[in-house]
C-alpha cells in the first residue's frame, strides 16, 4: 500500500533518520545564538530564538534545557478526563531561517522530522535571479539556557539534513484517476483526505489495479 499522503507532516514514533539523497549536518552550538549552519551550494541556515526577554536568561541556570527534540519523540500519555485549564504556550519559538547569501529563502520551525522546501513557489521569489531551492529536514536538537545567553560549550547541538530541490525527478507515478470514476466506486473502496480548506485533496482506490491519487 502506498505511503499515506500526510505521513511527512506527522510526528515520528522513533528517532528521525536521514532520508535517501540528503546530506547530514551536525553541529555544536558553542557560539551562542543566532547560530549559522552551512548547508552547501551557497545556502546556509541561521538558528534564531526571538523571545525579547534578555533578563530572563541572565537569571536562568545555564545548563537548564530550553528546548529539545526529545519532547517531540516522547510518547504522549492518555488525555485526562477533564480538560486542563488554559495556559500560555510553553514551547520556545526556535526557527531556522534559510538564506542564499543575503536572500531569505524560507523559515523552518524546529519540529522533529519536519521537512520543508525553501523557497516555496510563490510570487515573493518570482522576481530577480532564480534562487536555489533546497529541502531541509530537522533531525534533532538540544538547546541549553547558557547558549541562549552567549557563547560557551553548554552541550547544545543541532542536527539537520538537506538536499538540492531544484532538479527534476526521473521517476513518475501513475496518472491521477478521473474524479467521476472515483465517485462511482463503492464507498468501501474509497479513501479521501483533505488537508484543510483550499489545500491539497487526496483520493485513493483500494483496488490495487486502479489505485490512483487525485489532487
Amino acid at each position: 500500500m502506498p505511503q499515506f499522503p500526510i505521513d511527512r507532516y506527522l510526528l515520528p514514533e522513533k528517532p528521525v533518520e536521514v532520508p535517501d539523497g540528503f546530506t547530514e549536518v551536525r553541529q555544536s552550538l558553542t557560539a551562542g545564538l543566532p547560530h549559522r549552519v552551512e548547508l552547501g551550494a551557497g545556502v546556509h541556515a541561521v538558528l534564531i530564538l526571538p523571545t525579547g526577554l534578555a533578563r530572563q536568561w541572565l537569571h536562568t541556570d545555564p545548563l537548564a534545557v530550553v528546548s529539545t527534540s526529545a519532547d517531540d519523540l516522547a510518547s504522549r500519555p492518555a488525555p485526562p478526563a477533564a480538560p486542563p485549564p488554559p495556559a500560555l504556550v510553553g514551547r520556545v519559538p526556535l526557527r531556522l531561517v534559510v538564506r542564499q547569501g543575503t536572500r531569505i529563502l524560507g523559515s523552518v520551525p524546529l519540529a522533529a522530522g519536519l521537512r520543508r522546501v525553501c523557497p516555496d513557489a510563490g510570487p515573493a521569489v518570482a522576481t530577480g535571479a532564480a534562487p536555489i531551492a533546497v529541502e531541509v529536514v530537522v533531525l534533532g536538537w538540544l538547546l541549553h539556557a547558557g547558549t541562549v545567553r552567549g557563547s560557551g560549550d553548554y552541550g547544545s547541538s543541532i542536527a539537520l539534513a538537506w538536499r538540492r530541490a531544484d532538479h527534476a525527478v526521473d521517476q513518475f507515478g501513475p496518472p491521477p484517476i478521473n474524479e467521476f470514476v472515483w465517485r462511482r466506486r463503492p464507498p468501501a473502496q474509497r479513501v479521501e483526505s483533505e488537508l484543510g480548506p483550499g489545500r491539497l485533496r487526496y483520493r485513493y482506490l483500494l483496488d490495487k489495479k486502479l489505485r490512483r491519487v487525485l489532487r
